[in-house]
């Protein structure tokens, strides 16, 4: 079964915790993401981040993004 794959600056279709995939600079790790925010920009690898859903939550448990010191947001 082949996951689908998100990239920086599209819609979050569901909140919740996605895999953040860089390119070749990090380790994958998780993010926890709300529907209709778009997807954050890596600082180091820009919009070749990638996001694939590992499970959905309740909307109403998940905090809006914040840059950090990784991701952040992405200018249009």
């Amino acid at each position: 079964m082949e996951l689908t794959q998100f990239r920086a600056n599209q819609r979050v279709p569901q909140s919740g915790i996605y895999r953040v995939i860089h390119s070749q600079h990090r380790l994958m790790h998780e993010a926890t993401l709300v529907a209709n925010e778009n997807f954050p920009c890596c600082k180091r690898c820009g919009k070749s981040v990638k996001f694939i859903l590992v499970r959905s939550v309740d909307e109403e448990k998940v905090l809006p993004f914040s840059s950090g010191a990784i991701l952040e947001k992405c200018e249009q």
